[in-house]
């Protein structure tokens, strides 16, 4: 499929229209099908190409723009594994968006808005999102539940004492088996760590994708997001961000960083 230099045009001419205070967001795009490379296509144009599991794209640029025919194909092939129609990127706020598996093992798409506000000091904010198709589990931290009865496309949210906790998923009201970790979650002072399942538990290929915000003190003076694909184990200490823009009118090609993915 070949990209479509009249849809970037059009895309950059949006932006060039929208006000700076309408763009005042912060949107990431989070890939969490397993053993499935896909291209973001919009208008019939691929946007984002060869998008694999564990990977994430930022989409900032476009907020408050409404993305025409937005649909997610199998790599390399005018396949549509999800038709997201006419997609609004919000204008404001911090957002993941991810692409998953429901419980049933389908394709679906769900749009998690960050919480940004301050943090009080001497602590961090951990959250956690069920996207894999797996049933309803129990998060513990530390040898006690966290968050419970967590069913897939939910989650939960927590202000805890800056350190390391360590962290198991099982499923729902039982204490085994551990279908992830145990695992040890930095809590870090003024910082947001959103950790999401991902992957299929029938499949064996179970595993996680974080995503860290800093910045959010009590008196916060910026907001930064990036992700760092790990593990079942969590050792891995990846940072890395990535720019979704475009550059001068008439450019046909959207350049992008991408992060490594790490499978379970």
């Amino acid at each position: 499929m070949k990209k479509a230099p009249a849809l970037i045009v059009a895309l950059f001419s949006l932006m060039l229209a929208t006000p700076a205070s309408a763009r005042d967001a912060s949107i990431m795009l989070a890939h969490g099908i397993p053993d499935t490379g896909v291209d973001i296509v919009v208008d019939g144009g691929v946007v984002i190409a060869d998008f694999n599991f564990g990977e994430m794209e930022d989409l900032s640029a476009f907020s408050g723009q409404t993305l025409p025919a937005l649909t997610v194909n199998l790599a390399g092939t005018e396949t549509v594994a999800l038709d997201l129609g006419d997609f609004a990127v919000p204008a404001s706020g911090n957002y993941t968006v991810i692409a998953h598996l429901d419980a049933d093992r389908a394709p679906t798409v769900s749009v998690f808005e960050n919480d940004v506000s301050a943090i009080a000091a001497g602590e961090g904010r951990l959250t956690v999102r069920h996207t894999a198709a797996a049933p309803a589990v129990d998060v513990w931290a530390n040898g006690s539940p966290a968050f419970q009865n967590v069913s897939n496309g939910e989650g939960g949210s927590a202000d805890l004492a800056a350190g390391t906790i360590s962290a198991e998923v099982v499923p729902a009201g039982v204490t085994e088996p551990v279908v992830i970790g145990p695992a040890d979650l930095p809590i870090t002072e003024g910082a947001l760590l959103i950790v999401f399942a991902i992957g299929s538990l029938e499949a064996g290929n179970l595993g996680v994708l974080t995503q860290s915000i800093s910045g959010l003190g009590e008196s916060p003076s910026a907001v930064n997001t990036g992700n760092s694909p790990v593990d079942n184990g969590m050792d891995a200490n990846v940072a890395y961000g990535i720019v979704l823009a475009t550059a001068i009118l008439g450019l046909a090609f959207i350049g992008t960083r991408r992060g490594a993915a790490v499978e379970a």
